[in-house]
């Protein structure tokens, strides 16, 4: 074949197998290097490179080429469901909603608005911010069944925090049959047994789940990363990426340019600096945000959705949503704990005294933060203090400050001594009077509770005391924090979410505050400490205050109290931050518009100056203050982007799904490629009973060991949700166990394999024959044909099932194939009727007649309709690249204007106009070639019904 007539693509044909060219390089020699993804029944999805000077044997695919052979199964089965296969096993290109909603989730609008969205973009990316409950996973499951329906959902990697890992991938699988292998230190250490040393484990297995962290951390990793390429990557809670200077900002952003599609979630999507929020906004589009900074919520709407409970208004949505019950639990301060806090206050007026003299800050600082420690619990504290006095013995004292003082420090934990050794800790004295008023007593019918306190030290005095006081059994009480590894944090989480866990309280650090499910079978939970940040109580409490609550959550917060002037300001201040995230929760949004600090250290920093200052209104005045943000906030929610008919229609030739699965098995079976035994259907209850065999697990290598049943055990398959969200429930109850059931749909891997061997089963070159005397006119052919166009991405841009009527050498009619099938009664009871070869050599000496008009006319029309569609939006992405460079190029001559005329300065300054000149170059060069419709349609010739 002469390489030049080569484009990416074109269909070719080499090694006796069919290939779509997805990428040309041009080597110096004149030969070409191509990386091709195989389309014929063996090597389908499967991606190889050729070289022209190594694979001489090239040449098109030509539909013309193609033999028909007798259909000679009873009815035609085997032609039906032939047809059937290629349409449920083509991709589709398509701004509304095809595949997703079948699987095991309860349909709701508002969870397809993040794809509906991404899908109007030329490059579907997008931040989704839903706040804290709402469903974000099941939102990204909808989005990559939709990409994976459209061809662009073969390699995947999520990234997710460590504590989160197997409850995202169990998620997925169980929902929607995505298979994401967990590289976990665990998973990892497997890896190490089953691949060689030098093999790329992205490159072996096509869909990931890792914590950036483990990326961040491992050398050998961010190798072979810099060496892959995705389909689509998910970086969840991606607000811990927003800045770019950090490793994890910095590999995310590195990502970004590695992937077609990028997905990021987070409640908390910025920390209030407008560069950090750009930084996200400018992974999804780089040409987004001009270069100034300056952007208005008008640049960045587009990329992103947002939406909060007010938002959905689906009343069985809401159903999903339980209105939590406040109970605030106020404890009277013991003697011993006053004498230590006036002496806490004697250290922070003192503080106060020596700013207003112009002197440093340390002491009021170390006043305030030995008041948090105790605030968490008076064991936090005294760990503090017993750790700074060993500090200070081993260096010496090396200043007048408070910290560094033998005598303060020994007054400190003078005082704290005399609470512990007294038992005079109000505050847990009320939390173990509270649970015994509860009637709880950590047997295991008892209430499942999690506690949540800030510190280490807290959570091992709780475990320490409630262990004796309720002579509890180690496996009652469990404590999760950060120094657990990735594979302690996923063990606990799930078996807390088990009903038969022995587990009755969980200690969480705010470690477990982030995107854990801890609703399953709680809905008790003690704020030990109120943390000095208001987002991070609202994501304390959204771990059982959540989408699928089916009790009412009950929040318990334990407040200090007292009567006395001079302590009470700083308890109040603390104590209004749950009283204002309260308020805010009724209102139903967004807890981080409050301080518009939307950093959790930042605002512990804010209310630090509020103790400081003795404001105890601090957080109303700073609710009214106008920030004026250019980003995101409360008002600037994406509620209403839902379209009135956001679903594609499903073509189809079948009554139902579960008809079509039954034939296609049926047919397997009578071809000898499944065992008749390997499988059984349960008509009345739409189940397939679907052996696990040798070859099929072979073929299903890359799914992750948990969602597969042993060898010569069964996968259990249904069309209905209703069993297998019922599964995925019951699955809840036994540790260590994933759902029984899953769903029967085109995107499992299972099916998908059956679905190929089915296609294979007709053999390349050839299509089926069907001979219909009764119901074609006389003397016609009826040719079933798929035109498929790609732009120049190799991503098929029409996919068109249709059918071209041939009699006397002449084109009669050109239809839809389910109108055709309509028309001529096809879907009914057909009888098979002997065809002779005679027959079949004149069908297929008809067949360029039809091939002709299908390309020349039918597919031409189809792509020069969409051409136009896609020339104008290429013009306005255009016009955006141009405008975003000119602003660019502006702002760079205005950073360089008034700078030495150095060496270094033209350096810089010639640096980042490469950078701005790069980035247009890659961007309008992507909109050209996803645009593009320059390629040939290829046809693709299933079948023909005639009548002789």
């Amino acid at each position: 074949m002469n390489t030049k007539t080569i484009s990416v693509g074109q269909r070719i044909t080499t090694r006796g197998e069919d290939f779509l060219i997805t990428n040309i390089v041009n080597n110096s020699d004149g030969s070409q290097l191509l990386d091709v993804e195989g389309i014929s029944e063996l090597v389908k999805g499967k991606r190889f490179a050729f070289d022209t000077k190594i694979d001489s044997e090239i040449k098109p695919v030509d539909p013309n080429d193609t033999r028909f052979i007798a259909d000679t199964e009873s009815g035609y089965r085997k032609t039906k469901l032939y047809i059937e296969t290629h349409i449920r096993n083509s991709t589709i290109y398509s701004d509304k909603i095809a595949i997703a909603t079948k699987a095991a989730f309860n349909v709701s609008e508002y969870q397809l608005t993040p794809t509906l969205t991404a899908l109007q973009l030329p490059r579907p990316r997008l931040l989704i911010a839903d706040g804290v409950g709402l469903g974000k996973t099941i939102e990204v499951g909808i989005f990559i069944s939709e990409m994976i329906k459209r061809g662009k959902g073969k390699r995947i990697m999520v990234l997710a925090l460590k504590s989160i890992l197997g409850q995202f991938q169990q998620e997925l699988w169980n929902r929607f049959a995505i298979p994401l292998v967990r590289l976990d230190s665990e998973g990892i250490a497997k890896i190490k047994t089953q691949l060689p040393a030098n093999k790329n484990p992205f490159d072996y297995y096509d869909k990931t789940i890792v914590s950036i962290d483990t990326l961040k951390n491992n050398a050998k990793f961010r190798h072979y990363i810099e060496k892959s390429q995705w389909d689509i990557i998910v970086i969840d809670e991606c607000h811990t990426v927003a800045n770019n200077q950090s490793q994890r900002g910095d590999l995310a952003q590195f990502l970004a340019k590695q992937c077609e599609s990028l997905i990021l979630t987070s409640a908390t999507p910025h920390n209030g600096k407008k560069e950090s929020f750009a930084n996200l906004i400018n992974m999804i589009e780089p040409t987004a945000i001009p270069k100034s900074g300056n952007y208005t919520n008008e640049d960045v709407k587009p990329y992103y959705v947002r939406r909060f409970k007010n938002d959905i208004t689906e009343d069985a949505v809401r159903a999903n949503f339980q209105d939590r019950e406040i109970v605030r639990l106020e404890t009277d301060l013991s003697s011993e704990e006053l004498a230590f806090l006036r002496y806490q206050q004697t250290l922070k007026i003192q503080g106060i005294q020596a700013l207003k003299n112009k002197k440093s800050k340390d002491d009021l600082l170390f006043s305030i933060m030995i008041f948090k420690a105790f605030m968490s619990s008076p064991y936090a504290a005294l760990m503090s203090i017993n750790n700074r006095i060993e500090k200070v013995k081993s260096i010496g004292g090396s200043s007048s400050n408070f910290e560094d003082s033998l005598e303060v420090l020994e007054e400190l934990r003078m005082y704290l001594e005399d609470i512990l050794k007294a038992k005079q800790d109000s505050k847990y004295k009320k939390f173990k009077a509270t649970l015994m008023e509860l009637g709880w007593s950590g047997k295991k019918k008892d209430d499942r509770y999690v506690v949540f306190a800030e510190r280490i030290a807290t959570l091992d005095y709780l475990k320490e005391n409630l262990i004796r006081d309720f002579g509890l059994k180690e496996e009652a009480i469990q404590s999760f924090s950060g120094s657990d590894s990735d594979v302690e944090q996923q063990r606990k989480i799930e078996d807390f979410g088990k009903a038969d866990s022995k587990v009755r309280v969980l200690l969480c650090s705010d470690a477990g505050s982030q995107g854990v499910n801890l609703h399953y079978y709680c809905n008790r939970m003690f704020n030990y400490d109120i943390p000095w940040s208001l987002i991070t109580l609202e994501q304390r409490n959204g771990r059982i205050d959540r989408y699928g609550q089916k009790k009412t959550p009950y929040i318990y917060y334990l407040v200090g109290k007292t009567d006395d002037e001079a302590l009470r300001t700083d308890l109040h201040i603390i104590d209004n931050l749950t009283r204002k995230e309260e308020e805010k929760h009724k209102t139903l949004g967004d807890i981080g518009s409050i301080m518009q600090l939307y950093n959790a250290n930042e605002e512990e920093k804010k209310v630090v100056e509020a103790i400081e200052k003795q404001d105890e209104d601090f957080l109303e005045e700073l609710e009214n203050f106008d920030y004026g943000a250019a980003f995101i906030s409360e008002d600037d929610t994406t509620a209403a982007t839902i379209t009135d008919n956001p679903y594609e229609k499903q073509l189809t030739i079948y009554n139902n799904d579960f008809s079509y699965y039954t034939t296609l098995f049926t047919q397997l079976s009578g071809d000898q490629l499944i065992q008749s035994g390997d499988f059984t259907f349960h008509k009345e209850d739409e189940y397939l009973e679907l052996t696990h065999t040798k070859e099929l697990n072979k073929i299903l290598y890359d799914l992750p060991p948990e969602s597969k049943p042993k060898v010569n055990e069964l996968f259990k398959l249904t069309t209905d949700k209703d069993l297998v969200q019922q599964a995925i429930e019951n699955a809840r109850k036994k540790t260590d166990e994933w759902a029984e059931f899953q769903m029967l749909y085109d995107l499992h891997p299972a099916i998908k394999y059956y679905m190929t061997k089915l296609e294979a089963s007709v053999p390349k070159n050839e299509a089926l024959a069907a001979k219909l005397s009764g119901k074609l006119p006389r003397n016609s052919a009826w040719y079933i044909l798929q035109g498929q166009i790609s732009n120049n991405l190799g991503q098929p841009v029409i996919s068109d099932f249709f059918v071209v009527g041939v009699s006397e050498d002449k084109v009669i009619n050109c239809l839809p194939i389910v109108e055709f099938l309509e028309t001529y009664h096809l879907k009914e009871e057909l009888f098979d009727e002997h065809i002779t070869s005679q027959e079949l050599e004149t069908l297929h000496q008809m067949l360029p007649v039809a091939i002709e008009y299908a390309q020349q006319k039918h597919m031409q029309q189809l792509q020069g309709e969409l051409s136009k569609q896609m020339f104008n939006e290429m013009v306005k992405q255009e016009e955006k690249i141009i405008k975003w460079q000119k602003a660019s190029i502006k702002q760079l001559e205005v950073k360089f204007e008034n700078t030495a005329d150095t060496n270094f300065m033209k350096n810089k300054k010639e640096k980042e106009l490469d950078e701005i000149n790069s980035i247009v170059a890659d961007s309008s060069q992507y909109i050209k070639n996803v645009m593009a419709l320059d390629q040939e349609a290829y046809i693709k010739v299933m079948a023909v019904f005639f009548n002789a």
